[in-house]
């Protein structure tokens, strides 16, 4: 394997992630991430990440529609559809 030339810019790995509600892979920032909390509710979760989480496209609220979420959270779908409508949603 060859070292890169001091001269060409290197580029750097963005993890890639799967919106839940419309399936389209984008870039991990481009994210809302969900997580379940103790209590089993989901949440918006921001900063340092454990576990397993669902991601959701944070600039289309048409992902956020409970009907799109019903796949991937079940009976908890309305839930969630509110907590991404609120104000002041955190960006993963």
């Amino acid at each position: 394997m060859t070292a890169p030339s001091p001269t060409s810019p290197t580029t750097r790995h963005v993890p890639e992630r799967t919106c839940v509600a419309c399936r389209r892979r984008r870039a991990q920032g481009e994210f809302l991430r969900l997580s379940r909390n103790a209590d089993g509710q989901w949440q918006v979760q921001a900063g340092p990440r454990q576990g397993r989480g669902a991601y959701v496209c944070a600039d289309t609220p048409a992902c956020w529609a409970e009907k799109r979420l019903r796949r991937a959270f079940g009976a908890q779908a309305p839930a969630v559809a509110q907590r991404l409508s609120s104000t002041d949603l955190p960006r993963a």
